[in-house]
């Protein structure tokens, strides 16, 4: 006797399931939507949040600087004020604890005096003006004349000692500002004169000079002003150096000086020829005259660039923050994983719903068998989606680590543990507190170790800008920067007599930092260190040489120090990556010299390298 027939009739009593898959599909779709949605909402927050901490970081940093710079001239103007009769040797004097190192990006100094004809007023009424000063250069465009009678140079170029500056307007324009103000006063940005005489357009930088007024010390503010002191600063240097620590590579940076609803592009880091970020947040808006008012708003927000304005010697600036890619942005490939899968599941369940629904008919009377069938297939099915998810997710990890250099997690670990100490650091206990810091300890030598890394394989590739260098004043520089918390020691390092050769500035100064930082840092506890710094003429070049009284290197060892990633066995104690001297052999051997190290008489080690001459033009 069949049983179908009683299976159709309690079928014809049941409800009809033909639009339940449709029912599924809709509850299924719409609860991925949702849930979508609510990520995506939270992750933008965080990355909101994360993006105007780090913005605020950033404001922070280029205020600090330029208030350092500000104080700097501040500084010297009220020591140059203070003198009743200035040689050119006092104002040597004065200037001397400046280097590029400590004001980096700074061209130069001048002491400016003004003059209603061709000549200076008397001497004996003003100061004693450099004897280059004797030529001067009046420019007929603009009186009174301002010349500049004293220049310091931070940047190895020439003094230009008696030019005119009148006919620079911004100059003149922040210099009158100044004594209108009182204080240190920062100009409209162009580019120097010495940079389009001596440098491709390619590679010129808009610039700012900071004025300050200089007046009788008695009377600093109403007394009668004697002249000005000028700052030459280059925008891109000033930001790539004030940014190499607080971006840490985890945001886009630009620098805007804002004329009208019109941005204008100073300086960006990292570097680029072109703005991306300030046209979307001023002249691609339409409040942008409100927010360029008189008193604009301090931060704000656009397609996910922050703004801040930051003030630099009176003048207002405009920042634009944005995010690197892969770093507080929202994590658009988890949206789309949820709702992908969501989707598919939502689909499959409806699918699954209408072949039931379709089949139940001629399925009731095997019911048990189908639902055992279905059981074991659904876990299956679990098992190999599992499995699936598991190599996803072994896929989705190789994929981050060869679509990011290694400093896209490195900088992601820093953030997080950044916003979990900031709002979670007060919950942990002491042995949280404690992984976390060792978390975050971890994480910056890493990134140290990432940075020497990066400047080792860069150092054969990145380009040489030659020019001449004076050996004498970058590593006295480099003395004063690495001795500056040090108890005064005259015997400390000694200077000797060191040529002016032709090299890469900035790479030369990392080689001398470098082995007169090691020749400081690798001395026995208890012994005093003692550097001597001297050069030698050789058969077509010079031979410069870093001699100290330190821990030593065995002889089996003295190829093998100039190896990335060596590290003596008498280096134990000591801080460093094993690339510094790796770095300074590549950099001496893209100069077409070469490196070595040797006994020092009496004990310690002789680090030499050779500088070939350049070769003759005809």
């Amino acid at each position: 006797m069949s049983v179908y027939p009683a299976v159709a009739g309690r079928h014809a009593r049941l409800p009809h399931w033909a639009s339940l898959p449709v029912v599924v599909a809709v509850v299924g779709l719409s609860v991925t939507m949702l849930v979508t949605g609510v990520l995506h909402q939270s992750e933008q927050r965080r990355a909101e949040l994360l993006l105007d901490r780090q913005a605020a970081a950033v404001e922070a940093a280029v205020a600090a600087e330029a208030n350092r710079y500000t104080d700097a001239l501040t500084d010297l103007t009220a020591a140059i004020g203070a003198q009743t009769s200035l040689t050119a040797a006092d104002y040597t004097a004065i200037m001397s604890g400046l280097s590029l190192q400590r004001l980096y990006g700074a061209s130069a100094v001048s002491l400016i005096m003004p003059s209603s004809t061709a000549e200076l007023p008397d001497p004996s009424e003003a100061w004693n003006t450099d004897p280059r000063a004797d030529a001067l250069v009046p420019d007929a465009r603009a009186l009174p004349h301002r010349y500049v009678v004293l220049n310091r140079t931070l940047d190895g170029s020439a003094s230009e000692v008696g030019r005119d500056v009148s006919g620079v307007e911004p100059a003149r324009e922040a210099m009158d500002l100044a004594v209108q103000r009182g204080l240190p006063t920062a100009s409209r940005t162009y580019v120097l004169r010495k940079d389009e005489r001596r440098l491709p357009a390619a590679r010129r930088q808009l610039s700012f000079v900071v004025a300050a007024p200089v007046r009788a010390s008695r009377a600093p503010r109403n007394g009668e002003l004697r002249g000005w002191l000028a700052m030459s600063v280059r925008g891109q240097d000033f930001l790539e150096r004030t940014l190499r620590n607080a971006a840490a590579g985890q945001v886009r940076v630009e620098l805007s000086e804002v004329e009208g609803s019109t941005a204008r592009r100073i300086a960006g880091w990292p570097q680029a020829r072109t703005s991306s970020l300030a046209e979307g947040g001023i002249a691609g808006r339409a409040d942008a005259a409100d927010r360029i008012g008189a008193t604009p708003s301090p931060s704000w927000q656009a397609a996910g660039v922050e703004y801040r304005w930051v003030e630099v010697a009176g003048r207002t600036w405009l920042l634009s923050v944005a995010p690197v890619a892969g770093f507080v942005q929202p994590d658009s490939a988890l949206d789309t994983v949820v709702l992908v899968a969501g989707t598919m599941i939502a689909l499959l369940l409806a699918a699954l719903v209408g072949v039931l629904a379709r089949s139940r008919d001629l399925a009731l009377a095997d019911v048990e068998r189908a639902t055992s069938a279905l059981r074991a297939d659904v876990a299956r099915r679990e098992e190999v989606e599992v499995e699936l998810r598991r190599r996803e997710r072994e896929l989705a990890g190789f994929a981050g680590v060869a679509a990011h250099d290694l400093r896209s997690p490195l900088t992601a670990a820093s953030a997080y543990l950044e916003v979990l100490a900031d709002e979670d650091g007060d919950r942990l206990d002491g042995q949280g507190q404690e992984f976390l810091g060792r978390a975050r300890s971890a994480v910056a030598r890493t990134d140290r170790m990432l940075t020497d890394l990066l400047e080792y394989a860069t150092a054969e590739n990145v380009e040489l800008n030659r020019a001449q260098v004076d050996l004498a004043t970058i590593a006295a520089d480099v003395v004063a920067e690495r001795t500056d918390r040090m108890e005064p020691d005259p015997r400390r390092v000694t200077i000797g007599d060191l040529p002016v050769v032709s090299g890469d500035p900035g790479m030369l100064c990392q080689v001398l930092d470098n082995l007169i930082g090691n020749a400081l840092k690798y001395t026995a506890p208890g012994s005093p260190p003692r550097v001597t710094v001297s050069a030698q003429r050789i058969e077509r070049g010079w031979r410069i040489q870093v001699a100290d009284r330190g821990i030593g290197i065995p002889a089996d060892e003295r190829e093998g120090v100039f190896d990335a990633f060596h590290r003596g066995a008498g280096s134990a104690g000591f801080s460093g990556s094993g690339l510094g001297l790796a770095i300074c052999r590549r950099i001496i051997e893209r100069h077409g010299g070469a490196m070595g190290v040797e006994d020092n008489v009496g004990g310690g080690s002789n680090f030499w390298f050779t500088l070939p001459d350049p070769p003759e033009t005809c």
